[in-house]
């Protein structure tokens, strides 16, 4: 018999038995629960804890199917380049406020390029946008862009997180395993527009299909990205409902946005999702051949071969037979309680009538037409990546203890428009970027501090740091340095020395980081090997998560030893040097080369009060490298690329300096 666990992991922790924790570890209450009374089908009023603050579901917003609000009227409607930037404005007209002008071509190429492929654009495209800014030439950009392979990278990106995909198990000694090509999966499928809906089936059912491909058993590997162990000995039980309340918790994340984790100990405090909702939900993901032992592919269904690499991948297969789980009394794993079978929350639309009670029939229920959380939760997902935040801020949460969106009627639009495309995020994001909304200046006012502190009004564009892999990739990428091959394994790129001997068993087999060379070093940071008990280091301070759970939302924070990344790891760097060196190279004034460093990494040029600063910055480094050829030697051979013998030492040296200040800038960080 399998019984239901409800386990909370850390890697690193190897005693995860201790049922004293079990409880404490999941925020569950110390007062008597659900899990010794009748089960409550409407949980309007969970029992334990803290009084309920529930309400039935269809009383809460988020839980009506979404309907297309009509365009509001709007003063100046000359200003609106598609209808979702009525229901902005209209926000706006009725504090009196005003929308920022459009923002300048360079800076407005520069925020499109990073926001559709994760890259800067090219000095060509800058000047060629500048000389006509018009909307017919920026449209023809939007629709390049959106073709490019870099667009499915960015994509991608954003969904590994959301998959907690990583390159090692993660529990006991965190060995490798191979599922990169599932991430390959995910970077086509956005790069060939696949319908939202069909990726979501392929990755939760994608071996239930009628005549399953390749393709889309390799999607499976989402629900196999999930932390595993191979460590001998361990509870089986213990670890396999643990492995079913990850997917528990991913789903929810990712498709409902709702924080359903807690109800494997008792009912939901606050939305309408009983401890027998959960459990049933884990059932889906019971009924699968992934044994408990999942580590180095002992399992005897364990990989599918992938031409034409013939790369063994993991992916998920179903056993015969009907899904079912036990509730678990307060979560514990050796306390099985009342058998449930394979069933959606009680409070939500149901399966429709001859659906399979399995992980298909769940897939076509997260995208049926009365289904009310998935649209909007993935529109508010691709929202908060062009504006920094949802428009409902807490993306993972649209509960009752979430927060209430900013603009309601333009979510539930936009909800309804991407429903109604057939899922079709590339028009979704054509709309968005497109909008007069988006390409507002990002300039702020002292009317607009007091009245929209925050821009949740949009009363302005976007500015934010951007993300660590960003940050690395617009380095890499301004300096010529980057290597733009689409796919293949993970590689390792610099990293300190003995970066995992900290962390790592004497039995792994990641327990020495073994960096690589060539083009391998010069991939984007996507590509990066990630392990679990040590993410990259440089990634992790600007907040990449460990991968350890599934994230829908990144921290964005600002430390001093980000800095310290930026100005002095050894990628950083190089890649100043490399610029410097093509400036070096192909402009003979001081002014023309900081006219191309700034281009490739500002997309603009410098203004006078800026070319003054740096004129005097770059006399102060000529002189404080002169005669020091310890300094400059360190310099010039920072990284693997070799110098060019073409250029003087102690002027590239100089020039580095340049550069790296100029890749430090706040604007340059930002996006």
């Amino acid at each position: 018999m399998q019984v239901e666990n409800s386990g909370h992991h850390s890697s690193g922790l190897w005693a995860v038995g201790l049922l004293a924790l079990v409880g404490a570890a999941w925020g569950c209450s110390d007062k008597p629960d659900a899990s010794s009374a009748p089960p409550v089908q409407n949980a309007t009023q969970p029992a334990g804890g803290a009084p309920s603050t529930a309400e039935p579901a269809s009383t809460h917003w988020s839980f009506a199917v979404p309907t297309r609000p009509s365009e509001p009227q709007v003063k100046n409607a000359n200003w609106a380049k598609n209808p979702l930037d009525r229901f902005v404005l209209q926000k706006l007209e009725a504090l009196g406020l005003e929308p920022a002008p459009e923002e300048a071509p360079g800076r407005l190429l520069r925020r499109l390029a990073l926001d559709l492929t994760g890259l800067p654009p090219t000095p060509e495209d800058v000047q060629a946008f500048s000389a006509d800014p018009s909307d017919t030439a920026y449209r023809k950009l939007v629709d390049r862009m959106l073709g490019d392979p870099a667009y499915g990278e960015q994509r991608a990106r954003y969904w590994l997180d959301v998959a907690r995909y990583a390159d090692t198990e993660g529990y006991f000694v965190d060995n490798y395993r191979s599922i990169w090509p599932y991430r390959e999966y995910v970077i086509r499928s956005f790069a060939s527009n696949k319908p939202f809906d069909s990726f979501t089936t392929e990755q939760l059912a994608g071996d239930l299909l009628p005549n399953a491909s390749i393709e889309q058993r390799t999607a499976t590997g989402f629900i196999r990205s999930a932390l595993s162990t191979d460590e001998p000995g361990v509870v089986e039980d213990e670890y396999a409902a643990m492995y079913a309340k990850d997917r528990v918790d991913t789903l929810a994340g990712a498709w409902l946005g709702l924080t359903i984790g807690c109800a494997g100990c008792h009912n939901h405090k606050y939305d309408p999702i009983t401890q027998k909702d959960f459990y049933a939900l884990a059932a889906f993901f019971r009924n699968t051949t992934q044994p408990v032992m999942d580590g180095n592919h002992s399992d005897p269904i364990p990989s599918l071969l992938v031409p034409p690499s013939q790369t063994p991948t993991l992916i998920t297969e179903e056993r015969a037979g009907t899904p079912f789980a036990f509730v678990l009394d307060r979560g514990r794993y050796d306390s099985p309680g009342e058998r449930v079978d394979a069933a959606v929350p009680a409070s939500l639309p149901q399966l429709r009538s001859g659906e399979p009670r399995n992980r298909l029939g769940l897939a076509h229920w997260l995208t049926s037409p009365e289904q009310p959380l998935t649209a909007r939760v993935a529109v508010n997902r691709f929202w908060a990546e062009l504006f920094g935040v949802g428009i409902v801020r807490s993306a993972n949460d649209f509960g009752r203890m979430g927060d209430a969106p900013t603009h309601p009627e333009l979510l539930d639009w936009l909800a309804v428009e991407f429903r109604e495309s057939h899922w079709n995020v590339k028009s979704l994001f054509r709309l968005m970027v497109t909008s007069a909304t988006y390409r507002q200046a990002a300039n702020v006012t002292p009317e607009k501090l007091q009245l929209d502190a925050d821009n949740r009004l949009l009363s302005r564009g976007p500015r934010f740091r951007m993300d660590a892999e960003m940050v690395r990739d617009l380095a890499l990428a301004a300096s010529g340095l980057l290597v733009k091959t689409v796919g293949g394994p993970s590689v390792k790129p610099y990293q300190p020395p003995n970066i995992w001997d900290v962390v790592s068993h004497p039995w792994s087999n990641t327990k020495d980081y073994v960096q690589d060379s060539g083009d391998a070093l010069y991939r984007r940071s996507m590509y990066s090997f990630w392990k679990r008990q040590a993410p990259p280091p440089a990634l992790e301070l600007f907040n990449a998560p460990t991968r350890e759970q599934s994230v829908v939302q990144r921290e964005r924070t600002n430390t001093p030893l980000q800095a310290l990344v930026t100005l002095n790891d050894v990628q950083f760097i190089e890649a100043a040097r490399v610029l410097a060196t093509h400036a070096l190279e192909q402009e003979s004034s001081t002014s023309a080369r900081l006219d191309y460093l700034s281009l490739r990494v500002l997309s603009r040029p410098l203004n006078s009060d800026e070319r003054d600063v740096f004129n005097e910055l770059v006399t102060a480094e000529l002189d404080n490298y002169a005669g020091d050829l310890a300094a400059v030697d360190a310099v010039v051979h920072a990284g693997e690329s070799p110098p060019s013998s073409s250029v003087d030492a102690h002027e590239l040296a100089a020039w580095t300096l340049v550069a790296n200040t100029i890749l430090n800038l706040d604007e340059a960080l930002t996006k």
